[in-house]
């Protein structure tokens, strides 16, 4: 099988090629990261009106979708939160609140849930629609969202955290498993009825009290089914009901626009640029040159190479950059397939790890870690500990970390190629079925922006991001 080294640590890459090591530096000067030439991925936008207002930002995450079932990353999330809505959102104390759902009754046990949906919402005008017009917002597109979210070619990752709902998992294993469409016998979700155009009931198998806060999720998001192409591939022309529209896509740029019929307050910003898909060194460069105005959830070696021990900014960049920690964390998991047989390498390697030494102070957090448990597969001898594909930044500066670990325990620590999982893959960074979790980084998020800009917020999730507050001053 086709392996790739793993060759990602901003401070220090080890690669394992049996007992020979090589060492790289890669220099994180923040000077030298100024300094160094890249191309701009923008062309700068002068437009006549006074109060004209663009905002960019930086994703730390690469944006591969903004389809709410394919989205994988808190960076694909905090788009697609800006973009759709759900029935519910989060308020200023992290409860749920009315969004597209205006109100709701919920039964005493918490088995049933009535929604009472805005009448007056429409999805954004899109090339997905025939006449470019968005169209009202329907209670049966609740119900299409969560058919879909059952169907067998999207990931089931959002399935699962619907499998609650009644019929849901059974409407979801016909999908999965017949193949042949005229043979199921189930063409709908039992537990979603819709009684008119403005009414959704949900019934569960059991008490779902965290119900109204899951709905909030991005991964819950409406959207028009309009948008989804006719192969129910993932959504290309996205349709939502959220503060912006989305315009186009521009090489490693997604042009947002503000939805000027949203019902509640908006953000005051014209247009919304939203760079990903960069390396982190890279869009650090975009940052320093002022073509990005903030960092969402800069990574770990572009913290270690603006602050110093105590993570307060470098004399060198505190009268350009305001660094804010949000008040929540994201979560970075390493998980291990037991059908590898590789229990007793992975404890191993555990027991010879403190926690404390995967992080440089700098890059904050904390990591906790567990023994795995042997779970009856034959046990292999092999000491090549193999993960699936990664390319998120945190992942890839965590693992990085462990694979200086694991070389220095005699273990060679590789990448795949693929994104699946298979019986000669000992780890992956997605709970896959038949996989157990055994190291949790929890990363807090922080916003990195210039001083001209102001009032992006995070709060309660690491998806949960606002604009209603931003300020820029200086020009567009």
């Amino acid at each position: 099988m086709k392996k790739l080294l793993l060759l990602l640590s901003p401070l220090l890459v080890f690669i394992s090629c049996g007992k020979e090591l090589e060492t790289v530096t890669v220099k994180t000067d923040p000077s030298e990261l100024l300094n160094n030439p890249a191309d701009s991925v923008y062309t700068n936008i002068n437009p006549s009106q006074d109060d004209f207002v663009q905002i960019r930002l930086g994703e730390i995450a690469a944006i591969e979708s903004l389809d709410p079932l394919f989205a994988s990353s808190n960076s694909e999330w905090r788009v697609n939160n800006l973009i759709y809505e759900g029935l519910t959102s989060l308020n200023s104390s992290g409860n749920p609140s009315p969004a597209l759902a205006k109100s709701w009754e919920v039964n005493t046990d918490s088995t049933q849930f009535t929604f009472h949906l805005r009448t007056t919402v429409y999805f954004h005008n899109s090339p997905a629609f025939e006449n470019g017009s968005g169209r009202r917002f329907l209670a049966s597109d609740v119900r299409y969202v969560f058919e879909r979210m059952a169907h067998n070619n999207v990931p089931d990752f959002t399935a699962n955290h619907f499998s609650d709902i009644r019929g849901f998992s059974a409407y979801h294993n016909e999908q999965t498993y017949v193949k042949n469409p005229a043979k199921r016998a189930l063409n709908t979700i039992e537990g979603i009825k819709v009684r008119n155009d403005s009414t959704v009931v949900f019934f569960m198998n059991k008490p779902a009290s965290d119900f109204l806060k899951r709905l909030a999720h991005p991964m819950a998001s409406i959207y028009a089914k309009e948008s989804v192409p006719s192969n129910n591939g993932p959504i290309q022309k996205p349709a939502g009901t959220g503060r912006f529209a989305f315009i186009k896509k521009e090489g490693n740029v997604h042009l947002l626009t503000q939805n000027r019929g949203y019902r509640g307050f908006a953000p005051k910003i014209n247009r919304l640029d939203i760079v990903s898909g960069l390396t982190e060194r890279n869009l650090y460069q975009e940052f320093a040159k002022k073509d990005i105005d903030a960092l969402i959830e800069p990574g770990s070696s572009t913290l270690i190479s603006i602050t110093d021990s105590t993570g307060n900014l470098l004399n060198s960049v505190v009268d350009s950059y305001q660094l804010e920690q949000t008040p929540v964390y994201s979560s970075y998991e390493l998980y291990y397939n037991q059908h590898s047989g590789q229990s007793a390498q992975i404890n191993e390697l555990l027991d010879a790890i403190d926690p404390r030494s995967l992080l440089p102070l700098s890059a904050r957090g904390s990591i906790s870690i567990s023994m795995v448990d042997s779970a009856g597969v034959e046990s292999s001898n092999s000491r090549q500990l193999t993960i699936t594909q990664t390319t998120h930044p945190f992942e890839t500066f965590l693992l990085d970390k462990l694979a200086t670990k694991a070389t220095a325990q005699g273990f060679s620590f590789t990448m795949n190629a693929s994104y699946a999982i298979s019986e000669d893959i000992a780890l992956s960074t997605r709970p896959y079925p038949g996989t157990q979790k055994f190291l949790t980084w929890k990363s807090p998020v922080f916003i990195l922006n210039n001083v001209s800009v102001s009032g992006i917020s995070i709060t309660h999730e690491p998806w949960n991001i606002s604009l209603v507050s931003v300020k820029k001053t200086g020009g567009s």
